[in-house]
């Protein structure tokens, strides 16, 4: 049998985010990096110009390692600049992992940086100097501290809202730059009571935590670069968004590629091969409502619905009693009628294999009885409830068959065998020849 063009065909690519949001959310990223370069800026002058005026190397270190954060954040702020590009015909996914190369950057940066301090550091054991006004010194310290502490919480909470690695790349960095400016703290303190080699000491213990940073955020960069999946939560969140929809039979494959701080989704589902193409949009449609909902983050979302054929099917058809037989005229209510025929049909034999007569136990009900008859044969797992007139058929069974992926099926005033007879043509027919299912 040839491919059915109708799931052939259905791949929708849906927008999470319009083009306006997402730009408002990379503009707060832009913002948040110029802020955090101008600051660094004054950090580096201030404890540069102090570190040589005073004679400290930690403190002088640590105005190059501001210095690193200033070239670091102008790299975060042109990656998230040029990410605000729209997509292109050259780069159809836009430019998001440029900011992704951004931080791939700062982390080479970072790793320099700490070998810088190494060295430095070796010096300052090996040829101790004393400080000139190290209580100066402890004072650019404190002040080094606290802009650290400000700069930290204000790029992880930027970062944090928008999704951008970089910025919270630049947070970990400012939460290790307090830790760095305490220890700087301390080593000159140390030299006030004539410690002078206690700096660097606490200059190997930094330089070993920057560079470990360093490979951290270096191996991440590179996995979100080779499309890695960094965030397997993400999948599971998508899965089960997925598995709650009735219509889908089953979720072959779900692939997620990050770019910058979105995520773009590659779906498989399949599908009932008798479902008709309105429905196979909406249950499209519906799993990119609910993904939208679910997971911000997705800029794009590709879904591919390949059909699932069943050569048996189970078909329900309403008679008078449990006496009935396939020779008589089915019964024309629903939720009134006595009996249900259960049928399994054969579709490539185009035979019918089996039938059962079992009882309608809500036939007598007052209330709901086309609901609640509607979820008994839900239990009985059948495919198909052949009716006597869709438009006049209840809402409220309807609702619920099309809960379960129930397809309804039409007929006309003819005994049940056939009616089954003419589904089992029908049904051959359209597979064969790929012919969509009408409403």
């Amino acid at each position: 049998m040839g491919k059915d063009s109708r799931f052939a065909e259905v791949r929708r690519e849906i927008k999470n985010l319009n083009k306006v949001e997402r730009k408002d959310l990379l503009a707060k990223g832009e913002k948040a990096s110029f802020i955090t370069l101008i600051c660094n800026f004054l950090l580096i002058i201030f404890k540069s110009i102090t570190g040589i005026f005073i004679g400290s190397i930690a403190l002088l270190a640590s105005g190059l390692d501001a210095l690193t954060d200033l070239v670091a954040s102008i790299a975060v702020l042109l990656g998230l600049r040029y990410s605000q590009k729209d997509p292109s015909k050259r780069f159809p996914y836009g430019y998001y992992r440029m900011e992704t190369l951004a931080t791939l950057i700062v982390a080479i940066l970072i790793i320099l940086f700490g070998l810088d301090v190494l060295l430095e550091s070796s010096k300052i054991i090996i040829s101790p100097n004393e400080l000139k006004f190290p209580l100066f010194g402890l004072f650019v310290s404190l002040i080094s501290i606290f802009a650290a502490f400000s700069l930290y919480r204000y790029n992880l909470t930027i970062g944090t809202k928008i999704s951008s690695n970089a910025l919270i790349s630049t947070a970990k960095e400012f939460q290790l730059d307090i830790f760095t400016n305490s220890l700087v703290f301390v080593g000159i303190a140390a030299s006030i009571f004539h410690f002078p080699q206690i700096e660097g000491f606490i200059g190997f213990i930094i330089a070993f935590f920057i560079i470990k940073t360093g490979f951290g955020f270096g191996k991440n960069s590179l996995l979100t670069l080779l499309d890695a999946l960094d965030d397997p939560e993400i999948i599971e969140r998508i899965h089960s968004t997925i598995s709650h929809l009735s219509e889908v039979q089953e979720i072959s494959n779900i692939r997620i590629r990050k770019s910058g701080p979105y995520y773009f989704v590659d779906i498989e589902i399949k599908m009932n091969a008798e479902e008709t193409v309105k429905s196979i949009a909406g249950v499209t449609h519906k799993i990119e409502t609910q993904l939208k909902k679910e997971i911000q983050q997705l800029d794009s979302i590709m879904i591919s619905v390949e059909p699932i054929v069943k050569n048996e099917l189970v078909v329900a058809i309403t008679v008078p009693s449990v006496d009935s037989s396939v020779d008589d005229l089915p019964d024309e209510h629903f939720g009134m009628a006595r009996a249900f025929l259960i049928a399994k049909i054969n579709i490539p034999d185009q035979t019918i294999i089996s039938h059962q007569l079992i009882k309608n136990p809500y036939w007598m009900v007052e209330r709901k009885r086309g609901i609640l008859a509607a979820e008994f044969l839900a239990k009985e797992a059948i495919d198909i409830l052949a009716i006597k007139d869709v438009k006049t058929f209840g809402i409220g069974p309807k609702a619920v068959l099309k809960e379960k992926n129930i397809q309804l099926f039409e007929y006309k005033d003819v005994t049940v065998q056939q009616i089954l007879e003419n589904l089992i043509v029908i049904i051959y027919k359209k597979r064969k020849h790929n012919v969509p299912q009408k409403e």
